[in-house]
């Protein structure tokens, strides 16, 4: 963080204190989620922008410990359980226990160049935000961390254990597991706070929406996963399922990038995934449809990631676009221009959503 910038939100690092803890916390959320940050913007901003701002920037701590490539995965692992018991606690010790999180961490992040690191190293600001929230509305964010938390962890501790191999995905079943720990929390979460904020969402209807939560996150998870294949490689990370490599005839995933790779086979298992990505996505629109049109500013915040999603399962095609080197997926700003003003004048229309979304569905070649 820039000393100029620092001195915006009222930052004494010798101190450690901020004196303007909300204003810091909107700014680090665009600097660590441009996407995201834009997003949260359409949230009723006392009701429901607050406390999901809050609660992505404690997934983004949660997944920085989680990345950092230089931590032995025991200390990942102690880490991760540090910051989970911030949330496990009374608000009375939730100073103390987000004091030992921040001593545990790096000295270097304190004054680290990173944004994801220096908001880890100064947690502290952004959780006595939270501590101002009434127990209904902290609920389901102390959930959704304290499981992500553990869910990381158990997969650090198994890539090491591979001894710097890859680290991969066994099976289908696998998959669903790992994006439930680092998505499909969320989901629930949302749902969840969806539902303790608004009026219009009684309990039938927040039962019916919680049975589709977790497909709205996971929707989004296998959507990123598949564009970020190529990207991933090169870290030795592969979450394709490896039965589904191995019935295509890739021993390996190191395999399915070796040049020379049979494209129509390593293209199927792209498919599979794309496949996966659509089914979720029909769930999510479910799970849209069922927030009250007395909510728009809900539906659009679930809208734009979602159907942005579905453009970018288009462009991703038959898989080709996966494996160019040095492409990058990703929709055009003109696109996401037309989606934002198109939901936006059409958010109430569930007949026009549904077939938006059908109409995708049609031109994708998976």
């Amino acid at each position: 963080m820039l000393s100029e910038e620092k001195s915006r939100f009222g930052i004494d690092l010798d101190s450690n204190t901020c004196s303007k803890p909300w204003q810091y916390a909107s700014f680090m959320l665009q600097k660590v989620s441009r996407t995201f940050a834009l997003n949260i913007q359409v949230l009723p901003q006392k009701r429901l922008r607050r406390p999901i701002l809050l609660a992505y920037l404690f997934c983004r701590i949660a997944d920085t410990v989680e990345d950092c490539p230089d931590m032995p995965a025991s200390e990942k692992e102690r880490l991760l359980g540090l910051f989970a018991q911030i949330f496990a606690t009374t608000t009375v010790n939730q100073d103390s226990a987000s004091r030992a999180f921040m001593e545990a961490l790096p000295a270097s992040w304190a004054r680290s160049t990173d944004n994801n690191e220096f908001l880890s190293a100064h947690c502290h600001w952004v959780v006595r935000l939270y501590a101002e929230f009434p127990a209904k509305v902290q609920k389901p964010i102390s959930e959704c961390v304290f499981e992500m938390c553990g869910g990381m962890a158990r997969f650090a501790l198994r890539q090491e254990s591979r001894q710097g191999q890859w680290l991969t995905i066994e099976n289908e079943a696998d998959l669903d597991l790992y994006c439930y720990f680092v998505a499909g929390v969320v989901g629930n979460m949302l749902c969840d706070l969806f539902y303790v904020q608004s009026p219009w969402i009684n309990a039938t209807r927040h039962a019916n929406m919680r049975k589709l939560a977790v497909s709205f996150g996971l929707a989004l998870q296998i959507t990123n996963i598949v564009k970020d294949v190529g990207e991933d490689s090169e870290r030795k990370v592969c979450f394709l399922p490896l039965d589904w490599l191995n019935s295509e005839g890739f021993v390996h995933p190191e395999a399915l990038f070796a040049p020379g790779s049979p494209s129509n086979s390593r293209n199927r298992v792209i498919t599979r995934m794309v496949q996966k990505a659509w089914s979720h996505l029909s769930d999510s629109m479910a799970f849209t449809l069922l927030i009250p049109i007395t909510e728009p500013r809900i539906r659009l915040f679930c809208l734009w990631p979602m159907l942005m999603s579905a453009e970018t399962l288009v462009e991703i095609g038959d898989g080709h676009p996966v494996f160019m080197p040095g492409h990058k997926i990703k929709i055009t700003r003109e696109a996401v221009k037309r989606i934002l003003r198109q939901t936006t004048m059409q958010c109430w229309n569930s007949h026009w959503l549904k077939k938006r979304l059908a109409t995708l569905r049609a031109i994708s070649p998976a």
